[in-house]
C-alpha cells in the first residue's frame, strides 16, 4: 500500500576469490571499492575503512587473513523492495550487508546510516499520519497494546470535548466506560468492526470503524478507531419518533437546519433559497406540494431558523380534526361555554403564542374559521369561542395545501381575503419523482438514520436496488422513501441491501439489469458515433441518479471501462 524510501547502499563492490592477496585487496579499498569474500556458509566484507587494519594481520592473502579472525564476517539482510530493513536476531557492530529475493548481495550500509535512515522514516511516517489524522472529518483514536493513547486527532477533541493533552499517554478507559470501548475490544479478540453504532458515553452516537494492528509477527499491538459523529441524526430519529414533532435538532446543534433537506437540484434548491429568506420575516408562509413531500419538516425547519425558534412549535391538521371541534382547536373556549372548566382553555394559535402555528390541509377548512383565521392575520387579536374579549397575540402562521386554492376561489370554496393574505409568500415543494437526483442523499440519510435506532452496521445498496429507487415514482414522496428504507433494515441482516428487501411493487417495477445481445448497450463497437456514446452514459447516469456501477452494469461494459468513458469526455 505504501513506498518507503529505502536505505542508502554503497553498491561499490567486488567479489574475490579466497586466494587474492593482501595487496590486491588493499589496492581495491584504498580507491573505496568494498570487497566480499566467501568462506564456505559465510560471507566476509572488507570496506575500504579496513585497509589501515590489513598491517597488523601477517598473511599472504585473504584465505590467511580470515584463518586468524571472524571480525570481517558481515549480518545480511532482506533487501524489501518497499524499502523496509527486516528484523534480524543476528548481533553485530559491522555494516549490514543485503540481499534480494534472489539472493544476490545488491550493496551494504553501515550501521550509522542504516540508523539514520530508520529515524528518518519514523519521523516521516510519523508527519504523513498526523496529517491523514487530522485530514479526515471522523474522530480518530489509537492506542497501544496497554490501551494507552497514542493518537486522538482534533475532531475527537471536539467530538468529546476532551484536549488531546489530557488522554495521549493515559489508558482510554480513565475517560470512557471499559466495558463500552470498541477499541479496547479489538484489542482483545482482534476482530475489524466496520459501520457499527457505538454509544462510547451516554451523550455520544457514533458510527465505528475499528481495526486491531498487528506487528510482523501477527500479533495485535494496538488498535485504531475512527468514529463518525451521528449525536445529530440520533437525536432527530428521537424527535421523529415523538408524538408532536416532526424531528428537528434543537438549534445549537446545528448552524444550517435547512442542510437537513437533502437534496441539490435546482427545484429543491429554490425552495431552499426561499425558504431561508422567509425565516427571519413575520409574514404567513403558503406551503404547496403532495402528501409526503416533507411540508411539516420545512414549516419546522423555518421556524427552529427564525428569531421564535426558542418558542412553540404547534401543529393542526384541518383534515384529522372534526369541523366541530376545529374551532376550539385553533382558538379555544372560555369557561361555562362546556361543562368541566370554568377558566376555559387556550386554542392553539394562543399556546403557540410569540412561536409558529402550523396549519396543513388549510383547503379542509370551514367557511366561517376561514373568516376568523383571517380576522386574526389582520388584526393579529382572537376571540376565544363563548368569549367576548378579545386576547392579542403575535403567533406566526405556516399554512400547507395539497390542493391549488386559486382553483378554490372561482366555486367559493375558499375565502379570497383570506387567500390573498396567506399567499405573500408561496413555496411550492417539488414532488419526489421530479427530483430523482436528490433520491441517493436522501436514501443514505436514512440509511444512517435506521441503522443507529435498530444497532446495525450501514449496509450498501446493490446495482438493482439504487436501479428500483430511482425509476419509482414514489406517489408517497419523502415518507414512502423512509418507510421504505425502514424496511430494508429490518429485513437485512447482511451488509448489503438487495432487491428481495424491497417492497413487492418496487421489485415488479424493477427491469432487469442483465443485458442481453440483443438490448445490450455496448458502447464500445466502431459504429457508435462518440455523440451516440455520449448520449448512451448520459441516459444511464441519469437513470441510475449518477451510481456508475448500476450505471456500467445497465450499459452491459465494466466499471472501469465505464470510468475511463467518462473521463474521456469529461462527463464528471
Amino acid at each position: 500500500m505504501f513506498k518507503n524510501e529505502h536505505i542508502p547502499l554503497n553498491s561499490k563492490f567486488v567479489e574475490l576469490p579466497l586466494e587474492t592477496t593482501l595487496g590486491e585487496l588493499s589496492s581495491y579499498l584504498h580507491q573505496g571499492t568494498a570487497v566480499i569474500a566467501s568462506q564456505s556458509s559465510e560471507i566476509h566484507l572488507f570496506i575500504p575503512e579496513d585497509a589501515a587494519l590489513l598491517p597488523i594481520f601477517s598473511a599472504h592473502n585473504l584465505q590467511e587473513v580470515l584463518a586468524k579472525t571472524n571480525f570481517f564476517a558481515a549480518h545480511w539482510a532482506a533487501w524489501d523492495e518497499t524499502g523496509l530493513i527486516s528484523q534480524t536476531d543476528q548481533t553485530t557492530h559491522r555494516p549490514l550487508l543485503f540481499k534480494d529475493k534472489a539472493g544476490q548481495i545488491r550493496g551494504y550500509s553501515p550501521l550509522s546510516a542504516c540508523l539514520q535512515a530508520v529515524m528518518t522514516e519514523q519521523h516521516k511516517w510519523s508527519s504523513y499520519f498526523s496529517a491523514l489524522a487530522e485530514t479526515v472529518t471522523d474522530a480518530v483514536t489509537v492506542v497501544d497494546r496497554n490501551g494507552e493513547v497514542i493518537c486522538w486527532n482534533s475532531v475527537a477533541e471536539e467530538l468529546y470535548h476532551l484536549p488531546s493533552a489530557d488522554i495521549l499517554g493515559k489508558r482510554i478507559g480513565e475517560h470512557f466506560d471499559v466495558e463500552t470501548l470498541m477499541v479496547l475490544k479489538i484489542l482483545d479478540e482482534g476482530r475489524v468492526i466496520r459501520n457499527t453504532y457505538h454509544r462510547p458515553r451516554p451523550d455520544t452516537h457514533v458510527l465505528i470503524n475499528a481495526s486491531p494492528i498487528r506487528d510482523d509477527n501477527g500479533l495485535i499491538i494496538g488498535g485504531i478507531a475512527t468514529e463518525q459523529d451521528i449525536t445529530q441524526l440520533v437525536r432527530l430519529n428521537e424527535q421523529l419518533t415523538t408524538a408532536d414533532s416532526y424531528g428537528l435538532p434543537h438549534k445549537e446543534h446545528s448552524e444550517d437546519l435547512f442542510t437537513l433537506i437533502k437534496g441539490k437540484g435546482p427545484a429543491i434548491g429554490k425552495v431552499i433559497q426561499w425558504a431561508k429568506k422567509v425565516a427571519a420575516t413575520e409574514t404567513p408562509v403558503l406551503l404547496i406540494g403532495e402528501s409526503g413531500v416533507g411540508k411539516e419538516q420545512l414549516a419546522h425547519i423555518i421556524h427552529q431558523s427564525s428569531p421564535r425558534a426558542n418558542q412553540p412549535f404547534l401543529t393542526v391538521n384541518c383534515g384529522i380534526v372534526p369541523a366541530g371541534l376545529l374551532e376550539t382547536e385553533l382558538f379555544g373556549f372560555q369557561g361555562g361555554t362546556f361543562s368541566g372548566s370554568d377558566s376555559g382553555q387556550a386554542g392553539k394559535l394562543e399556546q403557540a403564542k410569540d412561536g409558529t402555528l402550523f396549519i396543513n390541509e388549510i383547503e379542509k377548512l370551514p367557511l366561517d374559521l376561514q373568516a376568523k383565521l383571517y380576522h386574526y392575520i389582520t388584526q393579529q387579536t382572537i376571540v376565544r369561542s363563548g368569549g367576548s374579549l378579545p386576547i392579542s397575540l403575535r403567533t406566526r402562521i405556516i399554512i400547507a395545501t395539497r390542493e391549488d386554492l386559486a382553483s378554490k376561489l372561482v366555486n367559493q370554496e375558499f375565502r379570497s381575503d383570506l387567500y390573498y393574505a396567506l399567499n405573500v409568500i408561496s413555496i411550492r415543494i417539488p414532488p419526489l419523482r421530479d427530483r430523482i437526483e436528490d433520491i441517493p442523499a436522501m436514501v443514505q440519510m436514512y440509511l444512517k438514520q435506521f441503522s443507529a435506532q435498530y444497532q446495525k452496521p450501514v449496509p450498501t445498496l446493490s446495482p438493482e436496488v439504487i436501479l428500483a429507487l430511482t425509476n419509482y415514482t414514489w406517489p408517497g414522496n419523502i415518507q414512502e422513501l423512509k418507510n421504505v428504507i425502514e424496511r430494508c433494515i429490518i429485513l437485512s441482516d447482511e451488509d448489503i441491501i438487495t432487491l428481495d428487501h424491497l417492497p413487492t411493487v418496487l421489485q415488479e417495477l424493477q427491469p432487469s439489469l442483465i443485458a442481453t445481445e440483443a438490448d445490450s448497450l455496448v458502447i464500445l463497437k466502431a459504429k457508435v458515433s462518440e455523440d451516440e456514446e455520449i448520449t448512451l452514459i448520459e441516459e444511464a447516469l441519469l437513470k441510475t441518479a449518477g451510481n456508475k456501477s448500476a450505471a456500467a452494469k445497465l450499459l452491459g461494459v465494466s466499471r472501469g471501462t465505464l470510468y475511463n468513458k467518462i473521463k474521456e469526455y469529461q462527463l464528471e
